[in-house]
This record gives C-alpha cells, structure tokens and sequence, in this order.
C-alpha cells in the first residue's frame, strides 16, 4: 500500500536529512500501524456505536443551550443531565434496528443521506412521544426541533469527515514521491468531468493531476469540483496554458457528437498536448467500454460526420433464433459481425475461415461472449470449394449468409489479378448458388466504393460480384443485396495502423499524393451498415452508408501526428507517388444507379438496369471457367473489361496486369 521509504541512504552513504514532507509522511505512516495494530482487538462497529453515543450526547446537550440561549433554566438542566445517557442509548438502539450502520463509512455518499434523515426524524419523533410514555417529563419541542438538525449534521459530517479523511491519508501514504506526474486539464464539467476529476484525485498511482476544468457552460466558469475551478469555456483552453503549462487534456464528455470532438481537437490541436477522452455513449451502451475508461482520441473521433446508429429491434428480429453463416469470420469485419450477431442470440453461428489462427481466435473470443442457448461452429475452409459449400449448407440449412471473404488489398491483387478474380468473383458465385439452392433467406455481399467505375482488378471484380448478386436476384427466391463501404478504419492493412507504425519509428510517413482523399467509417459503422441493410434492402439493391465528405489523407496524417503528442515538423513525410490501380478520389455511387429512399436516413439504395438476367449470369459463369485456364493477368483484365465495361485500368500503372507487354518477354 505504502511507497518506498523515503529514508534512503544517499550516494555519499550518510543519511539525509528529513524534509518537512519527509517526516509528516512517515508520522502519517506510524500513526496508521498504529491504528491497524487497535483494529487487531477493537472491532470498528465498537467505535461506531460509541461514536454515536457521544455525538447523540452532545447533539442533545447544544440542543438546550442553543433553545435558551446559553442560559438553561435550572429546572432544564437538571433534565438535561438525567436524560442524556438515556437519550444516547436510546438512539444508538433506533441507529442498530435500522441498520443505519449497515452501510460502509468507507464509501458514503449522497445516496445515504435519506436514510439518515429518516433516523434523525425517528429520534425526533420517539423523543417527542416520551411524555406519553413517562406522563411527567416534557422536553421542549424548540430542543426537539434543534436535537434534530444538530444531529443530522454531526453525525453526517463524521461520515463525510472520515471518508474524506480516509481518502486523502490513503493518497498521500500511497504517493510515490520520486513519481512523476502530468498536469491535465479537463474539458467538460458535468457528471463525467466530476467522476474523472474524483478518481485521479483518490489515485495518486494514475499519474495524472488536474488543475483546472473547462465547460462551454458560460454559467459553470467559477465553481468548482473536488476543488477544483472551472476556468472558462473550451475556447479559454490556449490562454489557460501560456500561464500555466499542462501536459494532457481529457475530454469528459461522453454525449459529445463528432462535430463537437472535432472543434475542441482543433482548439488543442496546435498545443502540444496528449489528448485522451472517454468513451461515446454507443461505447458504454454497447459494453466495449466503461464510463471511467480513458483512451487516447482516435482518427475515428474526428470524422465530419456522425456515428450511424443502428435500429436494434429491426436487427434482432432478424437474427435471433436463425442460422447464420459469416465467411471470412477471422477478419476484420468478419470478426466484429460475428460479435454483434451473437448479441442478437442466434440459433446457430457458423464461421467459414481459411486462416486457422484467425479462426481461432475469433472461436475463442465468442465463446467467452455467447450466451449457452447459442451453437458456435468454426468450419476452417475454402469458399471458394463448391462441393464443401454444398455439403456444409445442406448440414446447416442456414437463414442469413453474410459473405466478408475477399482479398481487398488494391496494390496486392494488381500484382496478382489472376487469384483475385478466382476468389473474389468464383467465391461468390459458389455462395450464390448454394443460398438459392438450399432456400437462404437472405445474402449479404460485403462490396467497396472502388467497384465505382474501377480502376483497379479488385474494384473491377468487386463489381463482377455486385452484377453476379443483382442478375441472380431476378431469379431466386433469396432476397441478395450488395453493401458498399468506403475505407475502414483500424482495419487488417488499412492506412492508419500503417501510419501509426511509421509515426512510432519517427517517419517517414509515406503518402500516395498530396491531394488524395477516402471516405472512411469505422469497424462498428461497418458492421452497422451491413446488419441494418440485411433488415431493410429489397433482393438486388445496393446499400451505401452517407460518409459526407472524403476525407484527405494528408489532413489525417497530419492529426495522427497531433494525436500522439508530436509536432507536425517532427515527422517527415514522404509523397511515394499513386500505387497500382488507385484513384485520387472515390465515388459512391456511378451515373447509371438510380437511388432509392430507404427507413434509415443515413443509408441509401441504389438499383441497377444490368439487362438480362440470365445472359450476365450465363457470361460470368463462363468468365470464371476462363479464368481457371489462364495465369496471365492480361487475359484476365481483358475479362473484366467484357464485364464491367467502365472498367479503365491505368496503363502506366506498371504492373503485370495492365502494363503493355516488355517486347524482350514476347520474343521468349
């Protein structure tokens, strides 16, 4: 519990002399051995209830004096002396039957103040019915009345006065003096910023200390919390710091939308400082996180746009009791739609995987988080295996099927066309067709905004996919929908984990272009999108999620770096040039979709005329036979130009599958 002892022999080996501190410190520390060794042969409870006896004594004592003025009639103090010792019993009697003592003196707390109030009145009450009881003896009603409230504040006040005693002795012996602590301000005073400024104060040990607190509460500027002051609104955060430098700030607003973390970011953007908060209400609400969780502010937090929130019930009642199949169940969003589907209590959840360690641990994980009434089955397999599929969705007869298995990595599959087109596009088409065999309910295909007039071969077979799903919805009685994402953040190989392992080994950070710009949404929003869009979508649409504004890569490279506490000068970045297949700006959507409103307001759906049905399923199933005869990445972009005939790949990309053949490799 105690820090190091602060008597340590110096370097010089002689013994040094005690500061001021020093030697309260180790007063305070014999003093509490002290107490523990009484605590050993006096129970607390026997301190409380002598506590009490002699509160209730002097609280009925000052109750006469202060009735009379200090100047008690003899009559009243011969009274007084002979009831006092009953009085005291009496009410340590009414204080054990109604278990006054039962809550912890430790913690007291403003929810312990109506039990108190209720045994004070029913002192008052029993001392005002002793004259019928005795007949002769009246003690004036004024003392009565007095009694009441002089108890309440004693007896109130030594439980405050303990605890908060308690808890500043428990600090100060824990504090580590050699310690080095941060200065932090607050931003938000309400019930987060007082439950923040509450738990630093009571542990010393988290290495922070607060010295002021900011709320965009005009009204706020000048009270204080655990005394410490609200200086001003957030805009007073720069001022505050030219006088008084701190090292972090905590936003404590929970409820706070995207916009508003965004402002304040860029009030403290240019400061110098490590920025945390606490979590979102979706955060607590959905038990990732809890209220008093710090954590560092997050790219997420700064998108121009508001979380989506999903409607639970529509969801549920598309989940729970069913069978539901998720492929690529060990990925990224594989991984965190099998988490929000188990919370809906499905029947049965089959995750389809080919990689075993990530099958594993996402196994591992829901089991630790589904319920017993939920049958979790890890299938390590290849989707792209028309036989297994048949024969696995025949065993399960599942309801929902929710295909996340995709190579997804632009550069990677323009190096590689010919294995991006077998499993992106033969996958699918496997899927497709053992759901409308086997009567699947509904099919989700997890699509991209690079399937947007492509540039690259997987936007290119991405929209093979989407085609693939629209022809078959004209004849199946599977409802098969298509879901667009623009970048995820923090996911597998995505951009910001890789920026943040460049910012940790000081740079450079290396940027396509300048001027480049995504849209981005976040894991949970994904897997929002695609639950939601399960619930609402008509068989053939495409449902893309409102993700206002793109954002500019070099704008977030920039907050990164802001957000690890760093100068922008302090790392360098590096313009690399635009990798293979990538386009300076993504669309979400292509002039020939027509939108269609939908419940959510912040989803929309778009419909394609793709011609016959028949004859685009007819021509990508010959596509897929083609592509499993060829290893040349050529023949396969001259299949997807067939396909997808908006499909323009950049010819100076340098890569196999576009590049104009190297004469030297013809002649061999």
């Amino acid at each position: 519990m105690f820090a190091k002892s602060p008597w340590e022999v110096s370097d010089t080996g002689k013994m040094p002399v005690p500061s001021q501190h020093t030697t309260l410190f180790v007063i305070l520390k014999r003093f509490e051995s002290a107490i523990r060794r009484v605590g050993r042969y006096v129970r607390f409870n026997h301190l409380l209830f002598a506590a009490i006896m002699a509160l209730s004594a002097v609280s009925f004592w000052l109750s006469y004096e202060f009735r009379f003025d200090f100047t008690v009639p003899k009559q009243f103090e011969y009274q007084r002396m002979l009831w006092m010792p009953y009085i005291s019993a009496l009410k340590l009697l009414l204080f054990v039957l109604l278990r006054v003592h039962a809550s912890n003196w430790r913690y007291v707390g403003i929810e312990d103040i109506p039990r108190l109030i209720f045994y004070c009145l029913a002192c008052s009450i029993t001392l005002a019915l002793i004259p019928l009881v005795t007949g002769r003896v009246m003690i004036p009603r004024g003392v009565i009345l007095i009694d009441f409230f002089l108890s309440l504040v004693l007896i109130g006040g030594a439980r405050v006065g303990i605890r908060s005693f308690r808890e500043k002795l428990v600090a100060f012996l824990s504090e580590d003096q050699k310690a080095v602590r941060q200065d932090a301000v607050v931003i938000g005073a309400g019930d987060a910023g007082e439950m923040i400024v509450r738990e630093i104060t009571r542990n010393p040990r988290a290495g922070l200390r607060v010295r002021a607190l900011f709320d965009d509460d005009p009204t706020k500027k000048g009270l204080s919390i655990h005394g410490i002051s609200v200086v001003g609104t957030t805009n007073a955060v720069p001022d505050f710091l030219r006088i008084h430098p701190v090292q972090a700030a905590i936003i404590a607003i929970p409820s706070a939308h995207r916009s508003d973390i965004r402002r304040i970011y860029n009030i403290l953007k240019d400061l110098n400082l490590a920025v945390k908060t606490l979590p979102s209400l979706h955060e607590i609400v959905t038990g990732a996180s809890t209220l008093t969780q710090l954590r560092d502010l997050s790219i997420a937090d700064l998108l121009g746009r508001e979380e989506i929130l999903i409607d639970s019930g529509q969801v549920y009642h598309l989940v729970c009791g069913k069978v539901v199949v998720v492929t690529g169940a060990g990925g990224s969003i594989g991984s965190e739609l099998c988490r929000q589907i188990v919370k809906r209590a499905p029947a049965t959840l089959v995750l389809m995987e080919r990689s075993e360690n990530n099958l594993f641990q996402i196994h591992r994980r829901l089991v630790e988080q589904a319920g017993s009434g939920i049958s979790l089955v890890p299938l390590l397999c290849d989707v792209n295996d028309a036989e297994r599929m048949s024969y696995e969705f025949d065993r399960f007869r599942p309801d929902l099927v929710f295909h996340a298995a995709a190579y997804k990595h632009v550069p990677m599959q323009e190096f590689n066309p010919v294995e991006c087109f077998r499993n992106n596009v033969g996958s699918t088409r496997t899927l497709v067709q053992a759901s409308d065999t086997f009567g699947v309910s509904a099919f989700l295909l997890i699509s991209t905004d690079k399937a947007v007039h492509p540039t690259s071969v997987m936007g290119a077979t991405k929209r093979v996919c989407e085609l693939y799903c629209q022809a078959y919805a004209g004849r199946s009685r599977t409802r098969f929908l298509s879901v667009r994402f623009g970048n995820v953040l923090a996911s597998d190989g995505s951009v910001v984990p890789i920026f943040m392992e460049q910012i940790a080994r000081g740079g450079p950070i290396t940027v396509t272009h300048p001027d480049m710009r995504r849209y981005f949404m976040t894991i949970p929003e994904a897997v929002t999108l695609v639950l939601q869009a399960a619930a609402l979508g008509e068989s053939g649409q495409v449902m893309v999620l409102e993700m206002g504004e793109p954002v500019r890569i070099m704008d977030m490279v920039q907050q990164l770096i802001q957000l690890v506490g760093k100068d922008r000068n302090d790392i360098p970045i590096e313009i690399i040039g635009i990798r293979p297949g990538e386009k300076l700006t993504e669309e979400l959507s292509s002039t020939d979709e027509t939108s269609a409103q939908t419940v959510h307001s912040k989803i929309r759906a778009f419909n394609f005329k793709s011609g016959h049905p028949e004859e685009i399923v007819e021509r990508i199933h010959e596509a897929i036979r083609r592509s499993f005869h060829t290893y040349d990445g050529g023949d396969i972009v001259g299949i997807l130009r067939d396909l997808v005939p908006e499909y323009e790949p950049d010819p100076l990309s340098g890569t196999p599958a576009s590049r104009p053949a190297n004469p030297h490799e013809q002649s061999r």
